[in-house]
């Protein structure tokens, strides 16, 4: 199945909503417009045609037009047919992928304290085309509705927050279609595992008795689906952990080494620079010159 997926933030904003049923005959028109058009069948077909491509949209299914391309209805319906749709802009334009494709189990930044813009690795998915879980998503669609037909001051606020809890809800749907296979289920049982235990000492051996496979085999998936091996998802999470006291705290670079779980702070220090290019020190004093507003640069001298 193919999937849209968003670069978020910021999330799609909302532009409008509504609900109708078309009897037999009606046809939708032609237009390229530069708004997402999102449409719900509950009972009936919608034949509509973006670019070269005909849908019959049936109940039960979903259809998400895209912005700036052309669509229309290619036959009129041929029974009274129920619809919901929204409308929605967003400042980038999509990646079709295959719902098998998507990373749900990659690793973003965290972010910290000190940070002033969000991580720009974050995604959000929808279908594309897809019969969906309508007892889901007809709630939603309905009260967004009802909001808008009495818009006001007052509730204005809850249909964009609407708008986020569908979005949530078309995601789950490319989560619940995607059966993940066995070395996928692997891999996150052993990301679980790694993020209950990363601050003790690394044990591999311990991974292969609590998930009954090999190490090595562990560390393949892992690779595969996660991006990391067992022990760089754990480094990962300390690292990220470092981060985070780095900048909310005066603590000195060994008691932080101690606390991510890491015995060596001259250790600690190396992993820190290879992965971002300067030593934990340095980190601390960038982020607090750039919170006094003094800027400029800042020697790379070590804090131990």
């Amino acid at each position: 199945m193919l999937c849209l997926e968003f670069a978020i933030p910021p999330l799609p904003q909302f532009v409008t909503a509504g609900h109708a049923v078309w009897p037999p005959g009606d046809q939708h028109f032609a237009r390229a417009f530069g708004v997402y058009d999102l449409l719900l069948v509950t009972r009936g077909t919608l034949y509509m045609t973006e670019q070269n491509t005909e849908y019959a949209i049936g109940p039960g299914k979903l259809l998400v037009l895209e912005a700036g391309l052309t669509h229309f209805g290619h036959r009129p319906c041929e029974e009274d047919t129920e619809i919901y749709w929204v409308h929605f802009i967003h400042g980038r334009p999509p990646e079709p992928i295959r719902r098998e494709d998507i990373p749900w189990s990659s690793l973003l930044s965290q972010g910290t304290v000190a940070d002033e813009e969000p991580s720009s690795q974050q995604r959000l998915y929808m279908p594309k085309f897809a019969s969906v879980d309508v007892e889901a998503l007809e709630p939603i669609l309905r009260s967004m509705n009802e909001i808008h037909n009495r818009l006001n001051g007052e509730n204005a606020l809850r249909l964009h927050l609407m708008l986020a809890e569908l979005l949530a809800a078309l995601q789950a749907e490319c989560a619940r279609m995607s059966e993940p296979e066995p070395s996928v289920r692997l891999a996150r049982a052993a990301a679980a595992y790694l993020n209950g235990h990363w601050r003790e000492p690394f044990d591999l051996a311990a991974l292969e008795e609590e998930l009954h496979f090999q190490a090595g085999y562990i560390a393949r998936c892992m690779k595969k689906h996660i991006g990391k091996t067992p022990l760089q998802y754990v480094l990962h999470l300390r690292l990220e952990e470092a981060k985070k006291l780095l900048d909310g705290t005066v603590l000195g670079i060994p008691d932080i080494a101690e606390l991510v779980g890491i015995r060596d702070p001259n250790y600690m220090t190396r992993l820190f620079t290879a992965k971002l290019g300067v030593t934990p020190g340095a980190y601390r004093r960038r982020r607090r010159l750039r919170e006094e507003g003094e800027g400029g640069a800042v020697r790379d001298g070590d804090e131990r």
